[in-house]
């Protein structure tokens, strides 16, 4: 679909204030908002093109349908599209200075990668930032134009708020299958090297505390973090796994690791015959990976496809065609959908913005924004700003591969948040 393109004439009207004894004069000239042109926002995005191209095409998908639609005057300029930042802090900071500065864009959506490293520069350059909170970078202290459509998920130590989420809906599961719930399973949380992996370490660990699991004294930072490197063995990490409960397996296995390393240990470990849940958040990828994440159940922050076709979830069917609009063939996994997400909070943001017909600015947009509730019925959040720059948002959804396509397992829901205590612990608090 054709974005629609506005064209304004901008006049600087001078006014001359009466000439002096010194000839001086003085003129005013209007002050035009970066990446606006009249009516017309430029945006671009900006994220790990490896894993997270299909982004592109969930963004456009929504912002053509909000061009359609009007968001009260406004149209979205994405022709930009998605930049790639190749997961390098350098790059990352140097494709965002370029958008900025030289392209001119308002605002970078959407932004999916794991090291936001422009994070500062785009708060000082107060720069409306929209995408999926993987990295740090949406979890700054100073942060107020970085906004995360789930929150932050990978916060600084030490971690103030975990969601009580993942462990929620893996109680959820054992429960289903008449094993009892939760309570009393013994668990194994496996993050990479890397502050994130340290962080969700902790978060991970809290949550499956916090429905009744042990989790093991298996140790964090064990398999190399996205982008630094790989692993050519799994056995040793296998053979770790499987006698950690007294030389016996664990009832579940957190996994959060690089998309790659993920698959690779995934099937190593199954290989090996582990029976128990063997869960982990990266890997849902419809039409791709069914194959290598065969008996393991994957955690979603949102709803996915198999929703609408499963539960009748209406919301989730009008993402799937807008999306489906752009791309006819797509296998829509959380690439696209990350996308779609990040668009459609910044339209909502937008209309709030704008409202009574107000003018665009990043001001503005920042104004809105740090207030707002970013929700879809069924489908993601309720995310809560000004919340969302500390906590990410306690909802989501369990999916299971049966080595041909997705089921889900644990309808979407939310939960409560976990506070950190002084002494270390965790204790259940409302979002």
């Amino acid at each position: 679909m054709r974005i629609t393109r506005w064209v304004a004439v901008v006049a600087a009207a001078a006014v001359v204030a009466g000439l002096t004894a010194t000839g001086a004069a003085t003129a005013a000239v209007g002050q035009q908002t970066r990446g606006v042109d009249g009516k017309t926002i430029k945006v671009a995005g900006l994220g790990y093109a490896a894993f997270y191209s299909t982004s592109e095409v969930g963004a456009q998908g929504r912002f053509a349908a909000a061009n359609e639609e009007g968001i009260n005057g406004y149209t979205i300029d994405f022709e930009l599209g998605l930049v790639d930042d190749k997961s390098d802090p350098n790059t990352n900071l140097q494709e965002a200075r370029r958008l900025v500065q030289q392209e001119q864009v308002f605002a970078l959506v959407p932004t999916i990668t794991p090291i936001l490293q422009a994070a500062e520069f785009l708060n000082q350059q107060k720069v409306p930032t929209v995408g999926w909170g993987i990295s740090a970078g949406f979890c700054a202290e100073d942060n107020e134009y970085v906004f995360g459509f789930t929150g932050c998920l990978t916060p600084p130590q030490p971690v103030k708020f975990a969601g009580n989420t993942w462990g929620s809906l893996i109680d959820s599961l054992l429960d289903t299958r008449g094993e009892g719930g939760a309570k009393g399973k013994t668990a194994v949380v496996i993050t990479d090297d890397s502050e994130s992996g340290k962080s969700g370490f902790v978060v991970i660990g809290a949550t499956a505390k916090a429905v009744g699991m042990k989790v093991l004294d298996y140790g964090d930072g064990i398999f190399p973090a996205a982008g630094t490197g790989t692993v050519g063995d799994y056995t040793p990490f296998v053979n770790d796994v499987m006698s950690a409960d007294n030389g016996e397996p664990p009832d579940v296995v957190f996994l959060t690791v690089a998309f790659d390393i993920a698959g690779g240990f995934t099937e190593a470990l199954l290989d090996a015959g582990y029976e128990g849940v063997l869960t982990n958040p990266t890997g849902y990828a419809p039409g791709v990976f069914e194959a290598t994440f065969e008996g393991s159940t994957v955690f979603t922050q949102f709803a996915t496809p198999e929703s609408a076709e499963e539960s009748g979830n209406e919301n989730m069917q009008e993402i799937v065609d807008e999306i489906l609009a752009v791309d006819p063939d797509a296998s829509i996994g959380q690439g696209h959908l990350a996308g779609w997400y990040s668009a459609d909070f910044f339209v909502k943001v937008v209309e709030k913005a704008t409202k009574g017909g107000k003018e665009l600015t990043e001001a503005g947009f920042q104004k809105a924004a740090s207030k707002f509730t970013y929700a879809i019925p069924d489908t993601v959040g309720p995310t809560k700003y000004p919340r969302g720059f500390s906590a990410s948002t306690p909802c989501g959804q369990l999916v299971e591969s049966d080595g041909e396509q997705y089921d889900v397992v644990t309808e979407f829901g939310c939960f409560n948040l976990l506070q950190a205590k002084k002494n270390g612990t965790f204790k259940e608090v409302d979002y």
